[in-house]
């Protein structure tokens, strides 16, 4: 055994010898309880070949102050974006046994070995790294097991620069027929883009190359109400040739591609594959992994000249998988790669004044892409019609944005006992409901389903002195927001007693999640063998 040991030490240490430390937050919650934040190192490793893979080590792994040991993930298969981003995306693992090396005694009990999974939406770059892992911690001992869920680093839920505070210059040069240059330029947010830093395309690209002449984007002090921040973006449109060219901003690059306003030729796109670079010498697209369920933004809108038939403003966010991706797109063009939109394309003015705009997801939609959250396309225009608006000069129609942010839930839209479903109230997380045969309540008994795309939701049953108590927690796809719900499933006919002051079914043993016997609970997880044989895990806080 000590030599089979070695052997995977020595293994492992080859792999790792150039591997890529990345030194982040990571966040472990255990069977639904509050995440726990402590600093962490994972190493990551190019395992060349045909096909490339790489090694990934959790380097002395550990939770609620257990030591597991270096914990490697073997054969994990990534792609990777253009040059300019730098990106790699790692695939999806599913409950794969990684070796545990330089372990515990709990690594012992485990045979030196753990089921790792890891999540969709993974990435990392010469900077950073953003992994979710499950990883359920099994003992033998007691026949049970402990839900992991660790997260570490905190990309690809929110944009970058979301209060609009930090910009970058942009320039477009033009080239006339004699072949005479002139520089245009304008004020972008860093992560954002105007015409000035767009590109023109078709047959009519001299003409078309015009709208990049009109950056449309500049730097204000105009915040919204409460902000703590001291800038806005300000969206401004144009005229191209006596035709209204819509102020645009978006988070990948802008196309200018025909010379019909409407054409979908005239859009902004992201595209892993694009290799141009910013003015701040970043890629033209957003990586984005989660799966927010709204989108929050203040805007302030006027129109330059009042036009009551085209009175809107415009916004929209797509969260795609990375392929190529436009917007607006044509009638005719694929939607495999979305994962979900939230538009709003009714931005009225408001009498000019500051407002909060709140706009939902939809994912049911595109359900059936199985496209992967990767990367957001987010996109303002100040005419919801592509061409319209204002063309005078001395008054444009202008959009101001301030403050971006997505939303992740974590509350619960179904909560039901064996089909029965308790009315949820807000803000009310304990309820109560009576089932007086109630005898040995598991968690299957127990229908929890979370109000947020891709929460992360547990549940435990646990004797109480009235029958049982299950405690549902739900934690957001961002792991920041964390709600806990209570049902207590009422027995007085039975009396079944509490874990601590059972009559009839009384505790026969107590064991900490190493597996090892102790007299008396413990602050943590508890494992409880009762008299009828049945076990029971308890959170003491």
């Amino acid at each position: 055994m000590k030599k089979i040991y070695t052997f995977m030490a020595a293994a492992v240490m080859a792999l790792t010898a150039n591997a890529k430390d990345y030194v982040d937050q990571l966040a472990i919650t255990l069977n639904g309880s509050e995440p726990i934040t402590s600093e962490a190192t994972i190493s990551v490793n190019a395992v060349e070949g045909e096909n490339p893979t790489y090694t990934i080590v959790l380097n002395d792994f550990s939770f609620s102050g257990l030591p597991i040991g270096d914990v490697t993930i073997t054969n994990v298969s990534g792609t990777t974006t253009s040059p300019a981003g730098g990106y790699t995306f790692f695939n999806e693992v599913k409950n794969q046994e990684a070796a545990i090396t330089n372990g515990s005694s709990i690594a012992m009990l485990l045979g030196g070995k753990v089921n790792v999974s890891i999540l969709p939406g993974g990435w990392m770059n010469d900077k950073e790294l953003h992994l979710v892992i499950n990883l359920p911690v099994v003992i033998p001992a007691m026949g049970q097991d402990l839900d992991v869920v660790a997260m570490f680093g905190d990309g690809g839920f929110q944009l970058p620069n979301p209060g609009f505070e930090d910009f970058h210059k942009a320039i477009y040069t033009a080239t006339d027929w004699l072949g005479n240059q002139t520089e245009y330029s304008s004020d972008e947010p860093n992560a954002w883009h105007s015409f000035n830093s767009g590109v023109a395309t078709g047959a009519a690209a001299s003409l078309t190359a015009m709208a990049l002449q009109n950056g449309s984007t500049s730097i204000s002090d105009d915040v919204r109400p409460g902000s703590t921040g001291t800038k806005s973006v300000k969206i401004s449109n144009s005229d191209v040739f006596g035709i209204a060219a819509n102020g645009t901003m978006t988070t990948g690059q802008l196309q200018a591609g025909s010379i019909d306003a409407a054409s979908t030729d005239n859009c902004s796109f992201l595209d892993f594959t694009n290799e141009a670079v910013d003015g701040n010498n970043a890629p033209f697209y957003t990586v984005f992994t989660g799966t927010p369920d709204a989108v929050s933004v203040w805007v302030k809108f006027k129109q330059g000249t009042e036009m009551p038939e085209y009175p809107y403003a415009t916004m929209s966010a797509i969260i795609t998988d990375g392929t190529r991706c436009q917007d607006p797109a044509p009638a005719d063009a694929s939607t495999a790669n979305i994962v979900a939109k939230a538009q709003n394309n009714t931005i009225a003015s408001n009498e000019a004044e500051w407002q909060q705009l709140i706009v939902p997801f939809d994912y049911d939609t595109y359900t059936g892409n199985d496209a992967v959250a990767k990367a957001v396309l987010v996109t303002f225009s100040t005419n919801a019609t592509p061409g319209k608006g204002s063309t005078n000069p001395e008054s444009r129609d202008e959009l101001y944005v301030d403050d971006i942010e997505f939303i992740y839930n974590a509350g619960l839209s179904k909560l039901a006992y064996n089909g029965t479903e308790v009315a949820l109230e807000e803000g009310k997380y304990e309820y109560e409901i009576e089932d007086l045969a109630a005898t040995n309540v598991t968690v299957d008994q127990i229908e929890a389903v979370s109000d947020g795309r891709g929460a992360y939701v547990t549940t435990t049953v646990n004797p109480t002195p009235n029958g049982y108590k299950a405690i549902t927690t739900v934690i957001s796809n961002d792991f920041k927001t964390i709600n806990t719900y209570t049902l207590n499933i009422n027995n007085v006919t039975t009396g079944i007693n509490s874990v601590e002051n059972a009559a009839d079914n009384t505790i026969e043993a107590i064991y900490n999640i190493s597996g090892q016997r102790i007299n008396e609970m413990q602050k943590g997880v508890n494992i409880v063998r009762m008299s009828d044989g049945t076990t029971v895990k308890v959170l003491k806080k």
